[in-house]
This record gives structure tokens, C-alpha cells and sequence, in this order.
């Protein structure tokens, strides 16, 4: 009788063990440094100083954009995440042209009829008809470097915060392309000397 109640107590002990080492496996489960409910596992693999994975912040379009740009002008790892109201992808990257530098946007919509939408209303404020590469806050048609044909509409003006800005479309592709600096003259030659932004046509 002794025995069975012996054994008795220690079964007890042994379930009340087992739910006090399961309950403190799901605690370590649920704490800070886990994943995520649906996440995954953070990665602690080093990384050499100063770098940092030209993805990071990048949705999936984005990538794709970046991936297309002519990347013997356009310095992709430098593109990063950029706002544009309608987008499906917004880029600001730094783009070397005639020996000088400037970021400049590259953005795309889900389709020309968008894309036309956001040039009108640049455009509009803009009424008279001319060549951005003779005259300031005009509106007309651009061609890429070796192209005989017209790329795409353009306007070119003096921005309220003092910047001047050229504004391209593509006739091609749902896409808008913007650079802006302090000096007219420097960012219009900056803008002629530009070599195809996409590296194919979609």
C-alpha cells in the first residue's frame, strides 16, 4: 500500500514538472528576439562595415525598376525608396551625366493614362509650346540621345522653392522622369548630355 501511494505521488510530481517546463519553453517562445508570428528568423550573419544590401527598402517593383536602368550613367546601388502620389514604383538614384552628378527620380505607373495624368498636371501650369533646351517654363516633346524620334513630353520650369526642374515622359512605358537644381544652365546641359535612362525598351 505504501508503494502505490509512493508511486502515485511521484507521477504527480513528474506532470506538475512537465507543465512548469512547458510553460517556460512557451514563454522563451514569445519573447523579444524570436521570429515574428509569420516571420522569419532574424539573419546574424556579419556583414563587412559600411555596407548595405542595395534591396533594403526596395519594394519588388522597385528592384525591377532599378534593374532596368542604364547602369552606365544611372548608379544603382545608390537608388533608394522614393514618395510619388499613384506610383507602383519610385526611385531617387544619383545619375553621373557630362561629368557631373545629381539625383534625379525615376518612376513608374500602372499606365499611361496615369502617367499622363500626373504630366498634366505639371504641364498645365505651363501652357506655352517650346524647346526646353532653348527656353524656361515651356512645354513640348524630348528625344533621347540617338533617338530620331520623339521619346516623350517634356516640361521644364522654375519650381515656387527656387529650383529649376525637367520633367520627361516615356511614350513607350508608363514612366516619368525628373531632375531639378539651382542652375538652369547646369541642369539642362547636365539633361543633353544623358544617354538612354532604360537599358531596353518594354
Amino acid at each position: 500500500m505504501r508503494w502505490s501511494i509512493i508511486s502515485v505521488l511521484l507521477t504527480a510530481m513528474l506532470t506538475v514538472a512537465g507543465w512548469v517546463v512547458q510553460a517556460r519553453l512557451n514563454h522563451s517562445d514569445n519573447t523579444g528576439g524570436g521570429p515574428s508570428p509569420g516571420g522569419s528568423p532574424t539573419s546574424h550573419a556579419p556583414r563587412p562595415s559600411g555596407t548595405t544590401p542595395p534591396t533594403v527598402g526596395l519594394t519588388a517593383a522597385e528592384r525591377k525598376l532599378r534593374d532596368s536602368l542604364n547602369s552606365d550613367q544611372w548608379q544603382r546601388e545608390s537608388c533608394e525608396h522614393d514618395k510619388a502620389p499613384g506610383a507602383t514604383a519610385a526611385l531617387l538614384c544619383s545619375v553621373t551625366s557630362g561629368g557631373a552628378t545629381t539625383k534625379a527620380d525615376i518612376v513608374m505607373y500602372a499606365s499611361k493614362s496615369k502617367l499622363q495624368d500626373v504630366y498634366r498636371t505639371y504641364a498645365s501650369k505651363y501652357p506655352t509650346l517650346g524647346n526646353c533646351d532653348e527656353s524656361q517654363n515651356v512645354h513640348g516633346s524630348w528625344h533621347e540621345k540617338g533617338s530620331t524620334l520623339p521619346t516623350g513630353d517634356m516640361v521644364c520650369f522654375t519650381h515656387t522653392d527656387g529650383q529649376y526642374v525637367i520633367t520627361c515622359t516615356y511614350y513607350d512605358r508608363p514612366a516619368l522622369f525628373q531632375v531639378r537644381g539651382t542652375d538652369p544652365l547646369a541642369i539642362t546641359n547636365w539633361w543633353k548630355t544623358l544617354d538612354p535612362v532604360f537599358t531596353s525598351t518594354s
